[in-house]
C-alpha cells in the first residue's frame, strides 16, 4: 500500500479503545483504504493493522499529522514519562447482547487507564461507537447509551466491516480533538504572556516618557499609621467601632478598591 513521508505543523493522536474483537482494526483498515495515497504516512510499526497515520489538510489551520492506534482493553502499557499517549479517544464496543459484559468491563478499564494520568472521560475528547450492528441479537442503541454513556457523549452506530459509521466516527473525534488541541495551545500561549512587563504609568496620548527615565514615580514615605481603633486618645472616652462589610465583587481584580465613608456627627 503506497505511503509517503510529509511534515505537518501539528500532530493529533487518536486511540481506538475497546474489547478485543469489537472492530477497532476494521475501523483502521477502512480509514486507510479510503485515504488518497499521497495522504498516507509511513509508520514504524510491527503491526500495520494496529497503527496507521495520515496527513489531514485542515484549511487555515494548516496540515496535521494524524496518528491512529487500536488498543485492546487490558493490553495497556504504562508510559514511562506519565504522559497520556493520545489526544482523543474512540471507545468501540460490540453491540451484540452477548458482548455487553465485555463492553462494560472495557469501559471500567478505560477509566482506570485514564486515572493513571490523572485524567477522566470528561476531561478529554471522546466519542463512542456501537459496532457490529449488522449481525443478530443486537441491543438497542438507547439500551447501550443508558449503560455505557451516562455522560451524554457523541455516539455512532456502525458496522465497521462494511464501512458503515466509520467515517462519521472519525470525523467527529477529529473535530473534537483538534478543537481541544487548539484551545489548549491558545491557553498555554496566553498563560505564557502573563510575565510581560507593564508600564504602570503609561504616557498621556501625544507625549512620551523621556528615554532612560523610569516612568514609575519615586516612592514617597508612607504616613504614620493611625492609632488603633480602641485607643483612648482623650483618656476618658472609648473609641466608637462601626463594622463595615464590603462585598468582594466591589473590589478590583487585584483585591483593592476605593471606599468612601460619609460620617455625620449628631448630638446624642
Amino acid at each position: 500500500m503506497p505511503t509517503t513521508m510529509a511534515i505537518a505543523t501539528k500532530t493529533c493522536r487518536l486511540l481506538y479503545y475497546g474489547p478485543a474483537g469489537s472492530g477497532k482494526r476494521e475501523n483502521l483498515a477502512q480509514i486507510q483504504a479510503s485515504l488518497p495515497p499521497e495522504h498516507r504516512l509511513a509508520v514504524a510499526t510491527s503491526d500495520p493493522s494496529r497503527e496507521i497515520a495520515f496527513m489531514l489538510r485542515n484549511g487555515n489551520q494548516g496540515d496535521w499529522q494524524i496518528f491512529v492506534q487500536a488498543l485492546d482493553a487490558g493490553n495497556e502499557d504504562r508510559v514511562a514519562d506519565g504522559t497520556l499517549p493520545c489526544d482523543g479517544i474512540v471507545f468501540v464496543c460490540d453491540s451484540r447482547s452477548g458482548s455487553l459484559d465485555t463492553g462494560l468491563s472495557a469501559m471500567e478499564g478505560l477509566k482506570t487507564y485514564l486515572d493513571q494520568f490523572r485524567m477522566d472521560i470528561m476531561s478529554m475528547p471522546m466519542v463512542l461507537q456501537y459496532n457490529q450492528r449488522s449481525g443478530e441479537n443486537i441491543l438497542p442503541v438507547d439500551r447501550l447509551e443508558s449503560l455505557l454513556n451516562p455522560w451524554g457523549l457523541l455516539s455512532f452506530p456502525s458496522a465497521s466491516a462494511r464501512g458503515e459509521g466509520v467515517r462519521e466516527t472519525l470525523k467527529a473525534v477529529l473535530s473534537l480533538t483538534i478543537s481541544h488541541i487548539l484551545q489548549r495551545d491558545q491557553e498555554t500561549t496566553t498563560a505564557g504572556e502573563g510575565g510581560l512587563a507593564i508600564d504602570s504609568n503609561p504616557p498621556v496620548p501625544g507625549t512620551t516618557h523621556p528615554v532612560g527615565v523610569d516612568p514609575t514615580p519615586a516612592a514617597t514615605p508612607a504616613p504614620p499609621p493611625p492609632p488603633p481603633m480602641n485607643h483612648d486618645t482623650s483618656g476618658n472616652q472609648a473609641a466608637l467601632v462601626i463594622p463595615v462589610q464590603v462585598p468582594r465583587s466591589a473590589l478590583g481584580p487585584d483585591g483593592t478598591g476605593r471606599i468612601i465613608v460619609e460620617v455625620q456627627v449628631v448630638d446624642g
